[in-house]
Protein backbone atom coordinates (compact mmCIF):
# COMPACT_ATOMS: atom_id res chain seq x y z
CA UNK A 1 0.00 0.00 0.00
CA UNK A 2 1.23 3.51 -0.34
CA UNK A 3 -0.35 7.00 -0.14
CA UNK A 4 0.03 10.54 -1.11
CA UNK A 5 0.82 13.41 0.83
CA UNK A 6 -2.07 14.81 -0.05
CA UNK A 7 -3.94 11.65 1.28
CA UNK A 8 -2.30 11.86 4.65
CA UNK A 9 -2.82 15.56 4.86
CA UNK A 10 -6.18 15.32 4.06
CA UNK A 11 -6.18 12.86 7.00
CA UNK A 12 -4.40 14.80 9.07
CA UNK A 13 -7.06 18.15 8.81
CA UNK A 14 -10.01 15.45 8.49
CA UNK A 15 -9.17 14.47 12.37
CA UNK A 16 -9.14 17.55 13.32
CA UNK A 17 -9.82 17.60 17.26
CA UNK A 18 -11.43 14.19 17.09
CA UNK A 19 -8.82 12.18 15.75
CA UNK A 20 -4.52 12.17 16.88
CA UNK A 21 -1.80 10.73 15.26
CA UNK A 22 -2.67 7.36 17.33
CA UNK A 23 -5.58 7.50 15.99
CA UNK A 24 -4.70 8.04 12.37
CA UNK A 25 -2.09 5.19 12.25
CA UNK A 26 -4.22 2.80 13.72
CA UNK A 27 -6.53 3.54 10.77
CA UNK A 28 -3.82 3.56 8.32
CA UNK A 29 -2.45 0.08 9.79
CA UNK A 30 -5.98 -1.47 9.17
CA UNK A 31 -6.35 -0.46 6.13
CA UNK A 32 -3.13 -1.91 4.79
CA UNK A 33 -2.93 -4.88 6.21
CA UNK A 34 -6.18 -5.97 4.87
CA UNK A 35 -5.20 -4.75 1.46
CA UNK A 36 -4.71 -6.80 -1.96
CA UNK A 37 -1.36 -5.33 -2.45
CA UNK A 38 -0.21 -7.03 1.05
CA UNK A 39 -2.16 -10.03 0.37
CA UNK A 40 -0.38 -10.57 -3.08
CA UNK A 41 2.75 -9.86 -0.82
CA UNK A 42 2.55 -12.60 1.38
CA UNK A 43 0.90 -14.93 -1.34
CA UNK A 44 4.08 -14.61 -3.03
CA UNK A 45 6.11 -15.05 -0.21
CA UNK A 46 4.18 -18.60 0.63
CA UNK A 47 4.58 -20.15 -2.82
CA UNK A 48 8.37 -19.30 -2.42
CA UNK A 49 8.41 -20.90 0.45
CA UNK A 50 6.62 -24.33 -1.05
CA UNK A 51 3.39 -23.29 0.78
CA UNK A 52 0.96 -23.32 -1.67
CA UNK A 53 -3.03 -23.41 -1.71
CA UNK A 54 -3.01 -27.22 -2.82
CA UNK A 55 -1.76 -28.71 1.11
CA UNK A 56 -5.64 -26.53 2.57
CA UNK A 57 -7.38 -29.25 0.18
CA UNK A 58 -8.59 -32.20 1.96
CA UNK A 59 -9.07 -35.16 -0.82
CA UNK A 60 -11.46 -37.28 1.57
CA UNK A 61 -14.17 -34.96 1.32
CA UNK A 62 -15.87 -34.54 -1.97
CA UNK A 63 -19.22 -33.33 -3.20
CA UNK A 64 -21.83 -35.57 -3.69
CA UNK A 65 -25.35 -34.87 -5.28
CA UNK A 66 -28.54 -36.71 -2.63
CA UNK A 67 -32.13 -36.63 -3.21
CA UNK A 68 -34.15 -35.46 -0.22
CA UNK A 69 -37.04 -36.10 1.41
CA UNK A 70 -38.92 -33.44 -0.93
CA UNK A 71 -37.52 -35.08 -3.98
CA UNK A 72 -34.93 -32.24 -4.88
CA UNK A 73 -31.10 -32.55 -5.46
CA UNK A 74 -28.62 -31.31 -3.24
CA UNK A 75 -24.83 -31.49 -3.00
CA UNK A 76 -23.31 -32.39 0.18
CA UNK A 77 -19.98 -32.78 1.23
CA UNK A 78 -18.95 -36.77 1.89
CA UNK A 79 -16.34 -37.39 4.37
CA UNK A 80 -14.21 -40.56 3.52
CA UNK A 81 -11.57 -41.58 5.98
CA UNK A 82 -10.24 -44.45 3.99
CA UNK A 83 -9.65 -41.85 0.90
CA UNK A 84 -5.40 -41.10 0.62
CA UNK A 85 -5.06 -37.07 1.40
CA UNK A 86 -1.47 -36.60 -0.44
CA UNK A 87 -0.34 -33.19 -1.56
CA UNK A 88 1.86 -32.45 -4.55
CA UNK A 89 3.50 -29.10 -3.87
CA UNK A 90 5.80 -28.28 -7.57
CA UNK A 91 7.86 -25.60 -6.95
CA UNK A 92 7.27 -23.93 -10.18
CA UNK A 93 7.75 -20.32 -8.59
CA UNK A 94 10.75 -20.95 -6.20
CA UNK A 95 11.55 -22.28 -9.67
CA UNK A 96 11.39 -19.32 -11.69
CA UNK A 97 12.58 -16.61 -9.31
CA UNK A 98 15.93 -18.36 -8.67
CA UNK A 99 16.51 -18.78 -12.13
CA UNK A 100 15.94 -14.60 -12.64
CA UNK A 101 17.93 -13.93 -9.21
CA UNK A 102 21.15 -16.36 -10.45
CA UNK A 103 21.18 -15.01 -13.69
CA UNK A 104 21.32 -11.10 -12.71
CA UNK A 105 23.24 -11.34 -9.97
CA UNK A 106 24.55 -14.45 -9.45
CA UNK A 107 27.98 -13.00 -9.64
CA UNK A 108 29.00 -9.47 -8.05
CA UNK A 109 28.65 -6.75 -10.39
CA UNK A 110 31.28 -4.47 -11.80
CA UNK A 111 31.83 -1.30 -10.79
CA UNK A 112 33.56 1.44 -12.82
CA UNK A 113 33.85 5.48 -12.46
CA UNK A 114 33.43 7.58 -15.81
CA UNK A 115 36.61 8.61 -16.87
CA UNK A 116 38.28 6.43 -14.83
CA UNK A 117 39.51 6.83 -11.65
CA UNK A 118 41.24 3.70 -9.66
CA UNK A 119 41.35 5.06 -6.05
CA UNK A 120 37.68 6.22 -5.97
CA UNK A 121 36.97 2.56 -8.04
CA UNK A 122 38.94 0.68 -5.16
CA UNK A 123 36.76 2.23 -2.57
CA UNK A 124 33.67 1.21 -4.49
CA UNK A 125 34.91 -2.23 -3.98
CA UNK A 126 35.83 -1.98 -0.35
CA UNK A 127 31.48 -0.75 0.08
CA UNK A 128 30.66 -3.98 -2.55
CA UNK A 129 32.27 -6.22 -0.11
CA UNK A 130 31.40 -9.72 0.63
CA UNK A 131 28.47 -9.30 2.17
CA UNK A 132 27.18 -6.78 -0.78
CA UNK A 133 26.54 -9.68 -3.21
CA UNK A 134 24.32 -11.73 -0.95
CA UNK A 135 22.23 -8.58 0.23
CA UNK A 136 21.85 -8.01 -3.55
CA UNK A 137 20.27 -11.45 -3.82
CA UNK A 138 17.93 -11.64 -0.81
CA UNK A 139 17.01 -8.10 -2.02
CA UNK A 140 15.83 -8.91 -5.89
CA UNK A 141 14.28 -12.20 -4.57
CA UNK A 142 12.09 -10.17 -2.26
CA UNK A 143 11.27 -8.03 -5.15
CA UNK A 144 10.40 -10.56 -7.19
CA UNK A 145 8.08 -12.20 -4.61
CA UNK A 146 6.46 -9.18 -3.20
CA UNK A 147 6.78 -6.73 -6.13
CA UNK A 148 9.14 -4.49 -4.17
CA UNK A 149 11.35 -4.84 -1.32
CA UNK A 150 13.13 -2.22 0.59
CA UNK A 151 16.73 -1.39 1.35
CA UNK A 152 17.41 0.52 4.74
CA UNK A 153 20.26 2.37 5.45
CA UNK A 154 21.54 3.32 9.11
CA UNK A 155 24.29 4.29 11.95
CA UNK A 156 24.60 0.96 14.45
CA UNK A 157 24.99 1.92 17.80
CA UNK A 158 29.15 2.27 17.30
CA UNK A 159 28.29 4.99 14.57
CA UNK A 160 29.31 2.46 11.25
CA UNK A 161 27.37 2.81 8.10
CA UNK A 162 24.76 -0.95 7.81
CA UNK A 163 22.29 -1.52 5.66
CA UNK A 164 19.32 -4.22 5.62
CA UNK A 165 16.62 -5.82 3.84
CA UNK A 166 13.83 -3.95 5.48
CA UNK A 167 10.45 -6.30 4.56
CA UNK A 168 8.37 -4.80 1.85
CA UNK A 169 4.88 -5.98 3.97
CA UNK A 170 5.73 -3.86 6.86
CA UNK A 171 5.98 -0.44 4.93
CA UNK A 172 3.82 2.20 3.86
CA UNK A 173 5.21 4.90 1.41
CA UNK A 174 3.69 8.18 1.26
CA UNK A 175 4.49 9.49 -2.05
CA UNK A 176 4.79 13.32 -3.36
CA UNK A 177 1.25 14.27 -5.00
CA UNK A 178 2.11 15.74 -8.17
CA UNK A 179 4.22 12.57 -9.82
CA UNK A 180 3.54 9.36 -7.45
CA UNK A 181 7.21 8.80 -7.60
CA UNK A 182 9.45 10.70 -4.86
CA UNK A 183 9.02 9.15 -1.18
CA UNK A 184 8.50 11.58 1.14
CA UNK A 185 7.75 9.52 4.14
CA UNK A 186 7.54 5.94 5.44
CA UNK A 187 5.58 4.01 8.09
CA UNK A 188 7.02 0.99 9.43
CA UNK A 189 5.64 -1.64 11.51
CA UNK A 190 6.16 -4.34 13.11
CA UNK A 191 5.88 -6.77 16.09
CA UNK A 192 7.65 -7.03 19.20
CA UNK A 193 8.01 -8.92 22.36
CA UNK A 194 8.22 -7.15 25.67
CA UNK A 195 7.36 -7.56 29.12
CA UNK A 196 4.14 -6.93 30.88
CA UNK A 197 3.44 -7.86 34.00
CA UNK A 198 6.16 -10.79 34.54
CA UNK A 199 4.23 -12.35 31.05
CA UNK A 200 5.48 -12.18 27.82
CA UNK A 201 3.07 -10.20 25.00
CA UNK A 202 3.38 -9.12 21.44
CA UNK A 203 2.83 -5.82 21.05
CA UNK A 204 2.89 -3.41 17.85
CA UNK A 205 5.40 -0.82 16.91
CA UNK A 206 5.71 1.84 14.14
CA UNK A 207 8.36 3.91 12.95
CA UNK A 208 7.22 7.16 10.96
CA UNK A 209 10.14 8.09 9.09
CA UNK A 210 10.52 11.99 7.40
CA UNK A 211 13.23 13.70 5.54
CA UNK A 212 15.32 14.69 8.73
CA UNK A 213 13.30 12.44 11.26
CA UNK A 214 11.93 9.38 12.80
CA UNK A 215 9.33 9.18 15.49
CA UNK A 216 8.33 5.99 17.42
CA UNK A 217 5.60 4.73 18.61
CA UNK A 218 4.45 1.50 20.54
CA UNK A 219 0.81 -0.38 20.98
CA UNK A 220 -0.50 -0.53 24.36
CA UNK A 221 -2.53 -2.51 26.01
CA UNK A 222 -6.03 -0.69 24.79
CA UNK A 223 -4.44 -0.41 20.98
CA UNK A 224 -3.29 2.61 21.10
CA UNK A 225 -0.27 4.01 19.95
CA UNK A 226 2.10 5.77 22.40
CA UNK A 227 4.70 8.03 21.20
CA UNK A 228 7.99 6.82 22.74
CA UNK A 229 10.71 9.30 21.10
CA UNK A 230 11.77 11.40 17.91
CA UNK A 231 15.26 11.77 16.82
CA UNK A 232 17.16 12.52 14.21
CA UNK A 233 18.30 9.67 11.55
CA UNK A 234 21.53 9.71 13.36
CA UNK A 235 23.53 11.73 16.17
CA UNK A 236 26.80 12.88 16.42
CA UNK A 237 28.08 13.53 20.20
CA UNK A 238 30.82 16.12 20.76
CA UNK A 239 33.42 15.15 22.95
CA UNK A 240 35.51 17.78 25.51
CA UNK A 241 38.48 16.69 27.49
CA UNK A 242 37.21 13.09 26.84
CA UNK A 243 33.33 13.79 28.20
CA UNK A 244 30.60 14.21 25.70
CA UNK A 245 29.68 17.77 25.72
CA UNK A 246 26.44 18.00 23.32
CA UNK A 247 24.91 15.58 21.24
CA UNK A 248 23.46 17.03 17.55
CA UNK A 249 20.49 14.79 15.86
CA UNK A 250 21.21 15.07 11.70
CA UNK A 251 19.30 13.66 8.85
CA UNK A 252 19.83 12.64 5.58
CA UNK A 253 17.83 15.23 3.64
CA UNK A 254 15.73 12.29 2.13
CA UNK A 255 14.14 8.53 4.22
CA UNK A 256 17.13 6.27 4.29
CA UNK A 257 14.80 3.56 2.27
CA UNK A 258 15.77 2.67 -1.47
CA UNK A 259 13.06 0.86 -3.57
CA UNK A 260 14.22 -1.85 -5.72
CA UNK A 261 10.42 -2.62 -7.39
CA UNK A 262 10.04 -5.54 -9.92
CA UNK A 263 8.38 -3.57 -12.45
CA UNK A 264 6.41 -0.16 -12.61
CA UNK A 265 3.41 -2.10 -11.53
CA UNK A 266 5.22 -3.43 -8.46
CA UNK A 267 3.52 -7.22 -9.41
CA UNK A 268 4.77 -9.92 -7.89
CA UNK A 269 6.18 -12.82 -9.97
CA UNK A 270 3.78 -15.22 -8.91
CA UNK A 271 0.80 -13.32 -9.77
CA UNK A 272 0.60 -14.84 -13.67
CA UNK A 273 1.28 -18.14 -12.80
CA UNK A 274 -0.41 -18.84 -9.78
CA UNK A 275 -3.51 -20.22 -11.40
CA UNK A 276 -1.60 -22.86 -13.71
CA UNK A 277 0.47 -23.63 -10.82
CA UNK A 278 -2.41 -24.48 -8.33
CA UNK A 279 -4.05 -26.74 -11.28
CA UNK A 280 -0.92 -28.33 -11.82
CA UNK A 281 -0.54 -28.74 -7.95
CA UNK A 282 -4.24 -30.17 -8.11
CA UNK A 283 -3.51 -32.56 -11.29
CA UNK A 284 -0.68 -33.85 -9.70
CA UNK A 285 -2.05 -34.52 -6.55
CA UNK A 286 -5.46 -35.78 -7.39
CA UNK A 287 -3.40 -38.44 -10.09
CA UNK A 288 -1.50 -39.69 -6.69
CA UNK A 289 -4.12 -40.05 -4.35
CA UNK A 290 -5.81 -41.82 -7.17
CA UNK A 291 -3.00 -44.22 -7.80
CA UNK A 292 -2.29 -44.53 -4.05
CA UNK A 293 -5.87 -45.74 -3.90
CA UNK A 294 -6.24 -47.99 -6.36
CA UNK A 295 -5.63 -51.73 -6.47
CA UNK A 296 -4.27 -53.58 -9.45
CA UNK A 297 -6.82 -56.22 -9.37
CA UNK A 298 -10.74 -56.34 -7.78
CA UNK A 299 -12.95 -59.80 -7.64
CA UNK A 300 -16.08 -59.89 -8.67
CA UNK A 301 -18.00 -62.75 -6.65
CA UNK A 302 -21.29 -63.83 -7.99
CA UNK A 303 -23.25 -67.25 -5.95
CA UNK A 304 -21.37 -66.90 -2.71
CA UNK A 305 -23.19 -65.65 0.23
CA UNK A 306 -21.79 -67.78 3.10
CA UNK A 307 -19.50 -64.99 4.64
CA UNK A 308 -18.65 -61.88 4.39
CA UNK A 309 -16.41 -59.81 1.76
CA UNK A 310 -13.60 -59.13 4.05
CA UNK A 311 -13.27 -63.06 4.67
CA UNK A 312 -13.12 -63.87 1.04
CA UNK A 313 -10.59 -61.91 0.33
CA UNK A 314 -8.67 -63.17 3.24
CA UNK A 315 -9.38 -66.46 1.76
CA UNK A 316 -7.92 -65.14 -1.74
CA UNK A 317 -5.45 -64.22 -0.25
CA UNK A 318 -3.79 -66.61 1.75
CA UNK A 319 -4.95 -69.69 -0.42
CA UNK A 320 -5.33 -68.01 -3.69
CA UNK A 321 -8.55 -69.70 -3.95
CA UNK A 322 -12.36 -69.70 -2.99
CA UNK A 323 -14.72 -72.67 -3.07
CA UNK A 324 -18.11 -71.52 -4.39
CA UNK A 325 -21.24 -74.29 -4.21
CA UNK A 326 -23.80 -72.51 -6.48
CA UNK A 327 -23.14 -73.64 -9.85
CA UNK A 328 -24.59 -70.81 -11.28
CA UNK A 329 -21.33 -68.51 -9.15
CA UNK A 330 -18.40 -67.21 -10.66
CA UNK A 331 -15.36 -65.18 -9.38
CA UNK A 332 -13.87 -62.82 -11.79
CA UNK A 333 -10.44 -60.84 -11.68
CA UNK A 334 -10.92 -57.69 -12.54
CA UNK A 335 -8.17 -54.75 -13.55
CA UNK A 336 -8.70 -51.02 -12.93
CA UNK A 337 -7.26 -49.18 -15.29
CA UNK A 338 -6.10 -45.06 -14.90
CA UNK A 339 -6.91 -42.21 -17.66
CA UNK A 340 -2.98 -41.67 -17.18
CA UNK A 341 -2.22 -40.38 -20.31
CA UNK A 342 -4.64 -37.72 -20.76
CA UNK A 343 -3.42 -36.57 -17.15
CA UNK A 344 0.54 -36.64 -18.50
CA UNK A 345 -0.86 -34.71 -21.50
CA UNK A 346 -2.60 -32.08 -19.41
CA UNK A 347 0.40 -31.63 -17.18
CA UNK A 348 2.96 -31.04 -19.66
CA UNK A 349 0.51 -28.42 -21.21
CA UNK A 350 0.11 -27.23 -17.73
CA UNK A 351 4.00 -27.06 -17.50
CA UNK A 352 4.95 -25.65 -20.59
CA UNK A 353 2.21 -22.61 -20.05
CA UNK A 354 3.43 -21.76 -16.62
CA UNK A 355 7.32 -21.25 -17.97
CA UNK A 356 6.27 -19.78 -21.09
CA UNK A 357 3.45 -16.85 -18.79
CA UNK A 358 6.46 -17.20 -16.41
CA UNK A 359 8.99 -16.25 -18.82
CA UNK A 360 11.24 -18.40 -17.75
CA UNK A 361 13.71 -21.58 -19.22
CA UNK A 362 12.45 -25.23 -18.68
CA UNK A 363 15.69 -26.97 -18.92
CA UNK A 364 13.43 -30.38 -18.62
CA UNK A 365 11.68 -30.00 -21.95
CA UNK A 366 12.11 -31.87 -24.69
CA UNK A 367 13.72 -29.26 -27.23
CA UNK A 368 16.50 -28.10 -24.36
CA UNK A 369 18.41 -30.92 -25.56
CA UNK A 370 18.66 -30.10 -29.13
CA UNK A 371 19.56 -26.64 -27.99
CA UNK A 372 23.28 -27.05 -29.12
CA UNK A 373 24.94 -23.93 -29.99
CA UNK A 374 24.81 -20.38 -28.41
CA UNK A 375 23.00 -18.76 -30.70
CA UNK A 376 20.15 -22.09 -30.26
CA UNK A 377 20.69 -21.22 -26.62
CA UNK A 378 19.45 -17.60 -26.84
CA UNK A 379 16.69 -18.12 -28.70
CA UNK A 380 15.27 -20.69 -25.72
CA UNK A 381 15.92 -17.37 -23.44
CA UNK A 382 13.65 -15.27 -25.21
CA UNK A 383 10.80 -14.65 -23.13
CA UNK A 384 13.33 -15.30 -20.29
CA UNK A 385 15.19 -12.10 -21.27
CA UNK A 386 11.87 -10.25 -22.27
CA UNK A 387 11.46 -10.78 -18.75
CA UNK A 388 14.76 -9.60 -17.01
CA UNK A 389 15.71 -6.79 -19.09
CA UNK A 390 12.73 -5.11 -17.87
CA UNK A 391 14.37 -4.48 -14.24
CA UNK A 392 17.79 -4.52 -15.09
CA UNK A 393 17.60 -0.26 -15.98
CA UNK A 394 15.83 -0.38 -11.77
CA UNK A 395 18.71 -2.64 -9.98
CA UNK A 396 21.53 -0.51 -11.38
CA UNK A 397 19.45 2.51 -10.45
CA UNK A 398 18.81 0.79 -6.60
CA UNK A 399 22.34 -0.04 -6.68
CA UNK A 400 23.64 3.64 -6.98
CA UNK A 401 21.00 4.98 -4.54
CA UNK A 402 22.48 3.07 -2.46
CA UNK A 403 26.27 3.76 -3.11
CA UNK A 404 24.71 7.63 -2.70
CA UNK A 405 23.92 7.23 0.55
CA UNK A 406 27.19 4.82 0.87
CA UNK A 407 30.00 7.82 -0.30
CA UNK A 408 28.23 10.40 1.77
CA UNK A 409 28.74 8.62 4.86
CA UNK A 410 32.71 8.18 3.69
CA UNK A 411 32.81 11.64 2.25
CA UNK A 412 31.67 12.82 5.72
CA UNK A 413 34.35 10.83 7.01
CA UNK A 414 37.60 11.81 4.55
CA UNK A 415 36.81 15.28 3.82
CA UNK A 416 36.33 14.08 -0.02
CA UNK A 417 33.74 14.87 -2.13
CA UNK A 418 33.20 11.42 -4.53
CA UNK A 419 29.90 11.86 -6.72
CA UNK A 420 27.69 8.87 -7.25
CA UNK A 421 26.48 10.15 -10.11
CA UNK A 422 29.70 8.83 -12.33
CA UNK A 423 29.27 5.16 -10.49
CA UNK A 424 28.44 2.80 -13.92
CA UNK A 425 27.27 -0.65 -12.82
CA UNK A 426 27.45 -3.44 -15.06
CA UNK A 427 25.79 -6.46 -13.66
CA UNK A 428 27.88 -9.78 -15.19
CA UNK A 429 24.62 -11.98 -15.83
CA UNK A 430 24.95 -15.77 -15.45
CA UNK A 431 23.02 -17.58 -18.45
CA UNK A 432 23.78 -21.00 -20.48
CA UNK A 433 26.17 -19.90 -23.30
CA UNK A 434 28.79 -20.84 -25.84
CA UNK A 435 32.18 -20.29 -23.42
CA UNK A 436 34.00 -20.45 -26.82
CA UNK A 437 31.90 -17.68 -28.51
CA UNK A 438 31.89 -15.49 -25.23
CA UNK A 439 35.77 -15.91 -25.17
CA UNK A 440 36.15 -14.72 -28.62
CA UNK A 441 33.90 -11.86 -28.38
CA UNK A 442 36.30 -10.63 -25.45
CA UNK A 443 39.09 -11.10 -27.17
CA UNK A 444 37.86 -9.47 -30.28
CA UNK A 445 36.57 -6.13 -27.69
CA UNK A 446 40.10 -5.52 -26.48
CA UNK A 447 40.39 -1.97 -26.76
CA UNK A 448 37.28 -1.27 -27.19
CA UNK A 449 35.62 -1.82 -24.21
CA UNK A 450 37.86 -2.07 -20.48
CA UNK A 451 39.65 -4.39 -18.98
CA UNK A 452 37.43 -4.45 -16.10
CA UNK A 453 34.69 -4.77 -17.93
CA UNK A 454 35.40 -7.39 -20.06
CA UNK A 455 36.80 -10.00 -17.41
CA UNK A 456 33.16 -9.14 -15.91
CA UNK A 457 31.78 -10.66 -19.04
CA UNK A 458 34.45 -13.61 -19.38
CA UNK A 459 32.93 -17.16 -18.03
CA UNK A 460 36.09 -18.00 -15.63
CA UNK A 461 36.09 -14.78 -13.54
CA UNK A 462 33.97 -14.79 -10.71
CA UNK A 463 35.43 -12.01 -8.50
CA UNK A 464 36.57 -9.23 -11.09
CA UNK A 465 38.23 -6.99 -8.30
CA UNK A 466 40.61 -9.77 -7.43
CA UNK A 467 41.28 -10.55 -10.49
CA UNK A 468 41.89 -7.33 -11.44
CA UNK A 469 44.40 -7.40 -8.32
CA UNK A 470 46.50 -10.51 -9.55
CA UNK A 471 46.54 -9.21 -13.25
CA UNK A 472 48.50 -6.23 -11.28
CA UNK A 473 50.42 -8.56 -9.29
CA UNK A 474 51.64 -10.61 -12.03
CA UNK A 475 52.37 -7.69 -14.62
CA UNK A 476 55.15 -6.63 -11.63
CA UNK A 477 56.67 -9.39 -11.28
CA UNK A 478 57.58 -10.19 -15.20
CA UNK A 479 58.39 -6.55 -14.93
CA UNK A 480 61.18 -7.79 -12.62
CA UNK A 481 62.29 -10.42 -14.20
Amino acid sequence: MFITEMELLQARLAAGKRLNDSQILKEILQEDRSSEKKKRMEEGERYYRGEHDILQKDFRRSPVSETGKDGEESMQMFFNPNRSNHHCVNPFHHTLVAQKTAYLVGREPTFTVKGGNPEFEKMLAEIADENFNGMLQKWLTGAANKGVEYLHVYYDEEGNFRYCIVPAEEMIMVYDEVYQQDIREVIRYYDIKVLDGGREKTKRRVEWWTAESVTYYTEDGNGEFLQERESGHWAVTEMLDGEERETFQHGWGRVPFIPLRNNDKEMTDLQMVKGLIDAYDYVSSEGTNNLLDMVDLYWVIQGYGGETASAVARKLQVNKAVQISDSSGSVEAKQVELPVEGRLDWMKMLRKDIFHFGMGVDMDSDDWGRAASGVALKFQYAMFYLKINGIVPEIKRAIKEFFRFALEDRNRENGTDWNWKEIQVTLNTNGITDDLETMQIIKESKGIISEKTLLGKHPFVEDVNSEMEQLEREKRREKRK
